[in-house]
């Protein structure tokens, strides 16, 4: 597999379980509010990493 997608494959797996494992069902009780809180800060995360990726590429 290429690994550039490996790379990919990682950021969304961990913009994924971070959100996931910092907004937990104790610390929020509104099951909309807790989805568009993980979903707005995994967006967060993976574009950020992508961006952060891109630049790398640019700089080889």
């Amino acid at each position: 597999m290429n690994k550039r997608y490996i790379k990919v494959l990682s950021l969304y797996t961990i913009s994924t379980l971070v959100p996931a494992m910092i907004l937990n069902e104790k610390c929020l009780s509104s099951s909309i509010f807790k989805w568009l809180l993980r979903t707005l800060t995994g967006y967060g995360i993976f574009a950020y990493g992508l961006h952060i990726l891109t630049k790398f590429k640019k700089q080889q």
